[in-house]
């Protein structure tokens, strides 16, 4: 049976369709576009729709293709870290996330069996390449001081974690960490040995850590190269600009070689005020992202949520959409299937509105207007989702909270 989506206002900013149209789906996939006088691919049943198809009319909303988290938390069966991935992805809008470092070599068959293979949402990871890594609120793993230890490591035995889901990992999750008084990280030196090995991406977590030394900006991210990702990389403290939020030489030639920014929002790594200073002097994010886990899913909210703070920021809605779109999807090497209404692409959308509604979004400490919060006249509401063609209506994300 065909499905279209009927009425909406589309946004696919990568193939410029703005504007009413109408889409086609056929077997999970996209056959037909239809935008005023313009058609893309199969248009006859659009035009004239057969018994058998579905019309689901979208009146007026918005239908972008579906959006993407690439910095998610979603290992929920170990440690007491980690959200449901349906709660994250599908049931906020999102079709396809990534899970960032909550597993490791030793749980990774775990985490496809308890998260990626249970979920309606689709689920990548970007693998923490250690033996051993466990996410735990209080951080355990840095505290029995076993991330930088160089026998947590053991570059054959992740290689063949990597062979065995080459269809589900789409990197390396690392953070960079290294013995006081030591030069290198095991776990860094082990990824980026796993990352030429397979051409998959780094994803660089900024930020400090108990017991463990950071690897410098100035010394990591010359290591970088393009394609790779920094996450959080408005995170106030050990990341990508100095004290008076000017981009460090180091990071500038990051961004010239083609490594990628993301924002890996959660609620103390993205300064606001290093965000403004940062979009002012035209360095934008390359992605957005939540990082959302138990413990910031009052201010971090949703995707949504974050999108709606760097429109008031200063970037279009186009701009917003290619984020959490055309842009992951590339970066982790989907971009044939992910992130775009062309024909034969999967069918991923996601439903959404502009609502006005004068509100406050909450900040991480210290930052913003009185009561940490970021005033806003309009928010970006999911009202549902179709992941690979199949259609799921949205009346209320599980994390919208943004009171």
């Amino acid at each position: 049976m065909a499905t279209i989506f009927r009425n909406a206002y589309l946004l696919d900013p990568i193939q410029g369709l703005e504007g009413r149209g109408d889409v086609l789906v056929e077997n999970g996939k996209i056959v037909g576009v239809l935008q005023d006088d313009s058609a893309i691919g199969k248009i006859v049943p659009i035009l004239v729709p057969q018994w058998d198809t579905q019309i689901i009319d979208l009146e007026g909303a918005f239908l972008s293709p579906g959006w993407m988290d690439i910095h998610t938390h979603v290992f929920n069966t170990i440690g007491d870290f980690c959200l449901s991935a349906d709660d994250v992805g599908i049931r906020s809008g999102v079709t396809t996330i990534a899970d960032a470092g909550t597993s490791s070599i030793l749980t990774f068959d775990a985490f496809y069996q308890t998260a990626i293979a249970t979920a309606k949402t689709r689920v990548f990871s970007f693998m923490n390449p250690s033996l051993l890594y466990i996410a735990t609120s209080d951080l355990i793993a840095h505290q029995l001081e076993i991330v930088a230890n160089p026998h947590n490591q053991n570059i054959d035995r992740a290689a063949a974690v990597v062979e065995a889901h080459r269809d589900v990992i789409v990197g390396f999750h690392v953070r960079p960490v290294r013995r006081a008084g030591e030069i290198n990280s095991p776990v860094l030196e082990t990824s980026k040995k796993l990352a030429e090995m397979f051409s998959l991406p780094l994803l660089i977590h900024l930020g400090q850590f108990p017991q463990d030394e950071v690897v410098p900006s100035v010394e990591l991210l010359p290591q970088l190269k393009a394609g790779d990702i920094v996450t959080h990389c408005f995170q106030p403290n050990h990341a990508l600009f100095d004290t008076n939020h000017k981009l460090l030489p180091a990071a500038k030639d990051a961004i010239d070689r083609g490594v990628l920014l993301d924002v890996g929002y959660s609620n103390t790594d993205c300064s606001i005020e290093t965000a403004k200073a940062a979009i002012a002097q035209g360095i934008l994010p390359n992605i957005l992202s939540t990082n959302l886990n138990r413990f910031n899913v009052e201010s971090a909210s949703d995707l949504a949520a974050v999108m709606t703070r760097f429109v008031n920021l200063g970037l279009s809605l186009s701009e917003v959409v290619e984020r959490v779109t055309h842009q992951p999807a590339a970066a982790i090497g989907q971009s044939s299937q992910l992130g775009g209404f062309k024909p034969g692409q999967l069918a991923d959308f996601t439903i959404f509105e502009w609502k006005d509604e004068t509100t406050t979004l909450k900040e991480r400490s210290g930052e913003e207007q009185s009561g940490n919060t970021m005033p806003v006249s309009q928010l970006l509401k999911v009202k549902g989702v179709c992941r690979s063609g199949e259609y799921f209506s949205i009346e209320r994300s599980p994390f919208d909270t943004q009171l």
